[in-house]
């Protein structure tokens, strides 16, 4: 429940930050913010895919107590994090010289963007290096210590950030607060992971080569499939800021923030797939892999899909009220296109959490190198056609084909169920479920006037009964024993 709690706060303190963090900095300085914490961003493809394999082996010695394997993963996977945080913050004050003359920066701007850079790296690279003991509170499922942690930052990242622009202070001072931040979180990383798993107390030690060459025979085709997602989730700010004009950033950040929300909530959601997963397989009951799948994958679209359907329909006026009338037509256009192979990557969150718990996840690290290059060229073909919206429709177009072609076809093959099936049953029910719902959300936008944001929620709360409805009807295979028991009938 805690973690459901952790995704929600999120999502509402990204909800309030964006329009008053764009209102106080301006839309010029707000788009060499996002910029600068775009491209630092990239530094996440020097983690080498370590998070995953931490979670996989971890969750494998925890499950079958041996809790010194484990322990050897911790030491060896902390020592690899320290050095890859020394570089990204070397590589960070080389990026921070050569930023202004990669963008359009103005000279006032400069000496705060390159000192901005440095803080949000060295903070990158402690979060990296903390995220040892966060992963390993995942592999043995204390997700509810784990999401208090971060509710606690997203919560001192908002309060931060309110303070410092109310006081007139900039992208320097926000960096800092990252920093701050960061540190907060490492320090209660490590006291829940000290106190929860004490097998691990002395996790500090030297490293273990034969660990590390395990590590890396897993975690080298994380890392490559992390190279394919940089490239996809955050290029297509830095090809606006280079082929259109920075100030356009602040366009496409508006909606590919709004997705960036849905997909912290599915990488919220298969970080709890891959340990499960590893479970079963350790416990070779396959049978429940395929009810995960199933099951799984119905839960992510219900919760899903009434928020992309929402912002499918209503996202030009919520645009507009949320972050100014002038950001509606672009922006919400964007987000449309976004949505398209943002629904399908929900679709598959599951099969994705339940490939890499099983180390079955060597495919997927190819498509996402393939989905990578498809989308940066095509993101730079296009921009040049149809501007910004063509640097969408580049990275729309690879994704749907892996998201509709690629995933369900592998899934079928090592957990013994046909692609089809997977497909009726895990996404077809879900979107028989949706549909009322989308059709009510697209004639409100067509019939009624929403002046404010709670006009607009009330709208968009009036008709969410008629989801529930829906997901009765299509689940009542399931839904009918729990209605039962709560009439006392069995």
């Amino acid at each position: 429940m805690l973690n459901w709690a952790a995704m929600l706060v999120s999502m509402l303190v990204q909800f309030f930050l964006s329009p008053f963090t764009v209102h106080h900095l301006g839309n010029l300085v707000y788009s060499v913010w996002i910029l600068v914490v775009s491209t630092v961003a990239y530094f996440n493809l020097l983690d080498l895919g370590l998070r995953s394999a931490i979670v996989r082996f971890v969750s494998k010695g925890y499950t079958q107590g041996l809790h010194e394997d484990a322990r050897k993963v911790v030491c060896t996977a902390l020592w690899l994090r320290i050095g890859i945080g020394t570089a990204i913050v070397l590589l960070g004050t080389g990026l921070a010289a050569a930023f202004p003359r990669l963008f359009t920066i103005p000279t006032e701007l400069r000496q705060a963007t390159r000192l901005s850079i440095i803080l949000i790296a060295t903070s990158l690279a402690i979060t990296l290096a903390s995220g040892v003991l966060g992963a390993v509170l995942a592999a043995i499922h204390r997700f509810d210590l784990l999401s208090f942690v971060n509710i606690f930052r997203a919560f001192a990242r908002m309060a931060g950030f309110v303070w410092l622009l109310r006081h007139g202070y900039g992208i320097v001072a926000l960096a800092a607060w990252e920093l701050l931040a960061a540190v907060l979180t490492g320090v209660g990383l490590t006291w829940f992971c000290w106190i929860t798993y004490p097998e691990l107390r002395a996790f500090f030690g030297p490293p273990d080569m034969a660990v590390m060459r395990k590590i890396c025979g897993y975690s080298i085709y994380v890392f490559i499939g992390t190279i394919g997602g940089a490239i996809v989730y955050h290029t297509d700010n830095i090809v606006v800021g280079m082929f259109v004009t920075t100030s356009a950033v602040t366009y496409f950040a508006i909606a590919g923030n709004l997705v960036a929300y849905a997909r912290e909530i599915l990488f919220a959601m298969s970080s709890t797939f891959v340990p499960l997963a590893s479970g079963f397989e350790a416990e070779g009951k396959n049978e429940k892999l395929r009810h995960l799948l199933i099951q799984g994958t119905r839960a992510s679209l219900v919760l899903f899909l009434p928020v992309c359907i929402a912002l499918f329909f209503r996202g030009h006026t919520f645009i507009s009220l949320w972050m100014g009338r002038e950001y509606a037509v672009i922006s919400g256009t964007l987000i449309q296109i976004l949505l398209l192979n943002q629904v399908l990557a929900m679709a598959n969150i599951t099969a994705g959490g339940i490939a890499y718990g099983m180390e079955k996840h060597r495919p997927s690290a190819i498509w996402a190198i393939g989905e990578a290059i498809a989308n940066l060229t095509l993101s730079i073909l296009l921009v040049r056609r149809m501007g910004i919206y063509g640097v969408a429709w580049g990275t729309v177009i690879p994704g749907i084909v892996i998201n509709l072609i690629c995933w369900p076809y592998y899934i079928s093959t090592f957990l013994d169920i046909s692609a089809y099936e997977y497909i009726w049953k895990g996404w077809g029910y879900a979107a028989l479920a949706a549909t009322p719902y989308g059709l009510a959300c697209r004639w409100e936008e067509q019939h009624l006037v929403a002046n404010n944001l709670a006009v607009f929620f009330i709208q968009i709360i009036a008709i969410l009964p008629l989801f529930l409805l829906a997901c009765v009807v299509v689940f009542w295979k399931q839904v009918r024993p729990h209605f039962y028991r709560r009439l006392g009938w069995v």
